[in-house]
């Protein structure tokens, strides 16, 4: 267990220094953070991905889904198709839902693997159980499309809604909105379809905004 103190950035510093040298994952995480930034000390990605690796090889979920990033990004480490799935794959397993959700991406793409659109919608649902509302919008279109799933335009619905109701996808909103305007897995609403391709167009969502209009035209 690794007690770390976030007082004096200097001493903090020091103390996570001490900690990472004894094998304390998140230390070593922590101050992987602080060299990608370069917040206490030199600013250096490859000295990062190493503390990264450290804490990754130690089962720290979060170490482990970053370093997939930095292969991706180039960032630290030369890019590479392969190693991100590698460790999207032991974060996941280690219930990290935004590598659960990275690594349907993986798998429904074939990117760094072979396409498997049934893995693609497994890890997708995982990611999407633990509220991930960008992974509840793919499992929704996994069932929209049967892409890894059998088709079920009640269940695609049922997903759309809770990524919606989270708030932070125009996308989202706007295709409960089209549901509900269309019988798309659900009764048709026209006041309900109003009033989510609405709290998508306040952001300014071209297609909620278009699909608006469209309504009103329907209505007159």
């Amino acid at each position: 267990m690794c007690h770390i103190n976030d007082g004096n950035l200097k001493e903090g510093i020091e103390l996570l220094k001490q900690a990472a040298e004894q094998g304390c994952a998140e230390a070593q995480y922590q101050l992987a953070k602080h060299h990608f930034e370069g917040r206490g000390v030199e600013q250096d990605d490859a000295i990062a991905v190493d503390y990264l690796f450290d804490a990754a090889v130690q089962g720290h979920a979060e170490a482990q889904y970053e370093l997939g990033r930095c292969y991706i990004e180039g960032r630290g480490v030369k890019r590479c198709i392969h190693e991100p799935v590698r460790w999207y794959r032991t974060a996941a397993r280690n219930g990290h839902v935004k590598a659960q959700y990275e690594l349907g991406n993986c798998y429904y793409k074939g990117e760094g693997t072979t396409q498997n659109l049934d893995l693609a919608a497994h890890y997708f649902g995982l990611a999407a159980e633990g509220g991930l509302d960008v992974a509840q919008i793919a499992l929704g279109l996994c069932y929209d499309h049967g892409d890894g799933v059998i088709a079920d335009p009640k269940k695609a619905f049922e997903w759309y809604l809770k990524a919606a109701k989270q708030g932070h996808s125009d996308y989202a909103m706007f295709i409960v909105g089209s549901c509900y305007e269309q019988a798309k897995g659900t009764e048709r609403d026209v006041e309900a379809a109003r009033e989510w391709y609405s709290r998508a167009a306040k952001d300014g969502y071209e297609d909620a905004i278009n699909a608006l209009h469209d309504l009103d035209g329907l209505l007159v």
